[in-house]
């Protein structure tokens, strides 16, 4: 890599390092504001707070992490050609299939009180916006899983390989038991108590996500173990 590549790459990952750590500041303080003034509040008031403290924690960690990758003084990217790229490529991926599920079960806390409040006929919009949250990271979750997201369609040369679908293929599985025993399990207490059917939606589909994540984080590192 020549020395007007570098500097520009160097500019380049000054510029994402500092975004990142501005976005953790700002999560960081929506977090903190979020449940200080939450706990003085009470109904949906009480909740939009707390789905500000939410949000606020997942742009914290999302930016812990992109800081970390991003950090002065980290020179790996200057070496070595194609390979390292899709090395590098390869560990952000995992990093986010290691994130977004714990960032999932954070929010799932919240969910359970909204879906309480929804179902007491109590609900107002911040609640269904906490209820719908694990829900959606764990679509997001999927999505990194299966190749659905913005960097495995852009950067599709570096991080689609047969190894890349053996581990899919085991994370969707292994996901896709967990979807359908959870269900089951749904249905059952729908049966029993329509309520419980509905308030266990969001830890199934949540579980569901996070098993698909972790899955594949989990075989990728145990490859690279192995090479």
């Amino acid at each position: 890599m020549d020395d007007a590549r570098i500097q520009t790459e160097v500019r380049r990952r000054r510029g994402k390092h500092r975004a990142a750590l501005a976005a953790f500041a700002l999560g960081t303080a929506a977090t903190a504001t979020g449940f200080v003034v939450g706990l003085q509040k009470t109904g949906d008031e009480a909740t939009g707070w707390g789905v500000m403290a939410g949000v606020g924690v997942g742009v914290m960690l999302a930016g812990a992490v992109t800081a970390w990758l991003f950090r002065p003084g980290e020179t790996g990217w200057q070496t070595g050609g194609e390979q390292t790229k899709r090395d590098k490529l390869q560990a952000q991926r995992a990093w986010q299939l290691w994130l977004f599920p714990l960032v999932t079960l954070a929010f799932l806390a919240q969910s359970t009180m909204a879906v309480q409040d929804i179902l007491a006929g109590d609900g107002g919009f911040g609640d269904y916006l906490s209820a719908a949250l694990p829900v959606i990271y764990a679509w997001v979750v999927a999505s990194i899983a299966m190749g659905w997201d913005h960097l495995s369609r852009t950067q599709k040369r570096y991080l689609e390989d047969e190894l890349t679908a053996v581990l899919r293929s085991r994370a969707i599985a292994a996901a896709f038991i967990v979807l359908m025993a959870g269900g089951t399990v749904a249905f059952g207490l729908g049966l029993w108590r329509t309520d419980l059917g509905i308030a266990a939606l969001p830890f199934i589909l949540s579980a569901a996500g996070a098993t698909a994540g972790i899955r594949y984080a989990w075989l990728d590192r145990e490859y690279g173990k192995d090479g």
